[in-house]
């Protein structure tokens, strides 16, 4: 379709739609408000510790369940749409939904079953929290709540009007579970910590006292008032005012957060989304997005697949029907009572595990863990799972929801070919040995398994956990290296008709829009007209040596916080402020040793390549002290003070990047810090091939300058040789609108604390 057939038809279906809903009265859009691999094996002590009597709950008893002792391959995997028993929700025929958030209970353990371990455990029902989708005209249900939800099937050019309403329980609440009352237990299993910068709707709209003084009374006891949450479409081309961004949280009793807002007045405890589907077709997802609290909802259950599909646009004959399926995979940990564990580094935690020692770890954060590792491993809500499958092609689109853990898949004998990448599709089917996959990424694979009749498939897993130096799967936590198994049946039911990406089939109809050819160099034509180099950045304490901090730029979340950032931005402190239209070179430099997946809202990227640095003077540059010298000399020498107990010459821990930020460095870069290079080895690195087209998550890997192309328009506006679109809005909404977008670390335990950064768009 037409850009400009489109953008009209788009206009349309939105009027139509909002009409629809509301009836006759006018659209009111209301606006409220304006690692390391030690720390893995410390958590261990958490994670393995089973039966020993740790308490991951400062407010329900409970034992931790080793993953070990739950039977492997003893359910079937739940599955949506054709191939299982729940139809997927069409938002072609409901364009208006109403999403409920609930706690529910859920069959996740084999049900009736006993642990493996002989510790006398019989499993039951696990509480969750989950969506519930209805049509929002009729009330009609159309799909029940779920860990993970159903998926959402949209249309390119049709809007999707959403009502989200959160009706979650507090911890103690009497609730109503298929139909008898109960005590909501949830909020009481996964500690929300009130020491961080968060969704606070104690102090709304005022800054969180306990973030300065954690030993403030109560700010050492988890959150148990009603929940803020909101909801966050990952990979959309939105508005800001319906993004489901870190500050338009809303909780059921009505507080509402500074970014809060809705396309219409639909009550308390509610917001209505637009979503207007113009973007090229793909897989996305939608999960909680509250600020300081992502990874407790969304680990309490909160996470969806949202499909959105243009059959011009998609490959032709791909698997469908019963042979296209979801796949959302994470890791969890179960207490012997079948509940979630979420491990706080609190109470017993830390006497158990010597977790850094008393108070907590870190002390100032009584429940944040930098990083949740679990032993159990989950795919669309059940724990090992198998699937029967014929020998034949299927389609899975597949999902890393976990909080931090990357998955490096082996699909045994089978043949894999990648079709798309994250929310768009490759020009050409690319096969694969491995399925490398991190949290927030997602992958739309086709699984040959013709030639396996009658064959067992055990899906592996190597990926170390913190990603790449931490524990290793089958060494250091033995269940985690197997995620599920596909069983083979003899014969086929319908002869496979679908493309065969073997023999040249299932390719994009229409070539991908290229800013890099996908070999580590710009595509002919591409205008850069900015480049920036930024730092990931961890801080430790410097006597325990656990991670206190992550950091993008060494900036707090709300730069006003951060004197450099503050110097130069001093209204609002988001210092990345983009031109709408504009493609954009951002050089980010990982200067810790894990690997962060780096996450965009509304914008889609491609990788130029990834390059190392030698960090310390010993890896090749001869340079002596190499980057990390470099950087740590330059503080003291930028214009704004430090802060108090920083020394120049050495890291300060969020002041900002250590020079002025608007001042282009040797390098011609933006971001305030120094040139990376005089310090860059051998040579660039091609993405790999399955990321090479449009991503909206990449992998920054650690002691690497990875090279992202970020442009503000749709994927599908041609490139303009020797041009770009800069002070050109193409998208059917105004991006400088609203309280703008963010970009963050993936790996939630490390977004909830502060590891994301505000950025606007600008005309």
């Amino acid at each position: 379709m037409p850009s400009g057939l489109g953008k009209n038809l788009v206009c349309f279906n939105i009027l139509a739609v909002v009409k629809q809903v509301q009836g006759e009265r006018k659209e009111d859009i209301m606006r409220a408000g304006r690692n390391r691999l030690t720390t893995g094996l410390l958590l261990m002590g958490i994670f393995l510790a089973g039966g020993g009597g740790v308490d991951a709950s400062t407010l329900v008893p409970q034992t931790a369940l080793p993953g070990d002792c739950i039977p492997k391959f003893a359910v079937p995997m739940p599955v949506f749409g054709p191939a299982g028993s729940i139809p997927r929700v069409d938002a072609l025929k409901h364009p208006a939904l109403t999403v409920t958030m609930k706690e529910i209970e859920q069959s996740v353990l084999p049900f009736g079953g006993t642990d493996t371990c002989g510790l006398g455990v019989t499993f039951g029902p696990t509480r969750v929290w989950a969506y519930e989708i209805s049509d929002m005209l009729t009330h009609k249900q159309l799909a029940p709540a779920n860990w993970p939800a159903v998926t959402v099937e949209a249309r390119r050019y049709v809007p999707t009007v959403v009502k989200y309403e959160n009706k979650l329980p507090k911890f103690g609440d009497t609730i109503n579970i298929n139909n008898s009352l109960t005590t909501a237990m949830v909020q009481g299993l996964i500690s929300v910590d009130k020491t961080l910068h968060w969704a606070d709707p104690l102090n709304s709209p005022g800054m969180n006292p306990c973030m300065d003084n954690p030993f403030a009374p109560g700010c050492s006891q988890p959150f148990t008032g009603p929940p803020p949450a909101t909801v966050h479409l990952h990979g959309a081309e939105n508005s800001s005012l319906f993004d489901g961004g870190p500050e338009s949280w809303f909780t059921p009793d009505g507080k509402q957060g500074p970014g809060y807002a809705t396309l219409f007045n639909a009550g308390p405890g509610k917001a209505v989304y637009l979503n207007p589907n113009f973007q090229e077709p793909g897989t996305l997802w939608f999960h909680d997005h509250a600020l300081g609290a992502t990874r407790t909802n969304v680990y309490s259950g909160m996470a969806a697949f949202y499909f959105l599909h243009d059959p011009q646009r998609e490959p032709r004959n791909l698997p469908q029907g019963a042979y296209e399926i979801e796949m959302a995979i994470q890791d969890r940990q179960f207490d012997t009572t079948s509940q979630l564990f979420f491990p706080d580094g609190s109470g017993a935690d830390v006497a158990t595990s010597n977790l850094n020692g008393p108070p907590a770890n870190p002390s100032i954060h009584p429940f944040w863990i930098p990083e949740f590792i679990g032993d159990v491993a989950i795919v669309n809500g059940a724990p090992w799972p198998f699937l029967n499958v014929e020998p034949r092609r299927y389609r899975f689109h597949l999902l890393d929801g976990s909080n931090a853990r990357f998955y490096n898949l082996n699909f045994g004998n089978a043949a894999v070919y990648a079709i798309g990448a994250d929310d768009n599709y490759l020009n050409a089917p690319v096969p694969l040995s491995r399925v490398f996959i991190a949290p927030g990424e997602r992958l739309d694979v086709i699984v040959d398994f013709t030639n396996l009749a009658g064959q067992t498939i055990d899906v592996t897993n190597d990926a170390p956990t913190p990603y790449p130096e931490g524990l290793v799967p089958g060494v250091d936590q033995p269940g985690m290296a197997k995620i599920m198994r596909f069983q083979v049946a003899s014969n086929v039911s319908a002869t496979d008709t679908s493309c065969n990406p073997a023999a040249g089939g299932c390719k994009r109809p229409s070539p991908m829009v290229r800013l890099s050819d996908g070999q580590g160099h710009l595509a002919p034509g591409v205008k850069i007209d900015k480049v920036r180099q930024l730092v990931l950045k961890e801080f430790e304490d410097p006597v325990t040596a656990s991670p206190v901090i992550v950091l993008v730029n060494n900036t707090y979340w709300d730069g006003t916080r951060s004197p450099s950032v503050k110097l130069d931005f001093p209204l609002d402190g988001v210092s990345e402020l983009p031109q709408q239209g504009a493609t954009e070179l951002w050089e980010i430099i990982n200067l810790t040793t894990d690997a962060h997946p780096m996450h965009t809202h509304l914008t889609q990227f491609q990788i130029l390549n990834r390059q190392p640095y030698d960090p310390d003077g010993t890896m090749g540059s001869n340079i002596p002290g190499g980057y990390f010298g470099a950087w740590n000399a330059a503080f003291g020498s930028g214009p704004a003070p430090l802060l108090p107990g920083c020394q120049a010459g050495q890291f300060c821990p969020g002041y900002g990047p250590p020079l002025d930020y608007k001042i282009a460095n040797a390098d011609g870069a933006l971001g305030g810090n120094p040139a990376i290079s005089p310090y860059l080895l051998s040579n660039p690195n091609p993405p790999a091939p399955e990321e090479s087209g449009w991503k909206d998550t990449a992998k920054v890997l650690p002691r690497q300058l990875t090279r992202l192309l970020v442009r503000w328009t749709p994927t599908n506006a041609p490139v303009i040789p020797g041009k770009s679109y800069a002070g050109r809005n193409l998208y059917p909404f105004d991006p400088t609108k609203g309280d703008g977008y963010v970009w963050h670390c993936h790996i939630i335990d490390h977004e909830d604390n502060e590891m994301m950064r505000p950025y606007k768009v600008q005309k």
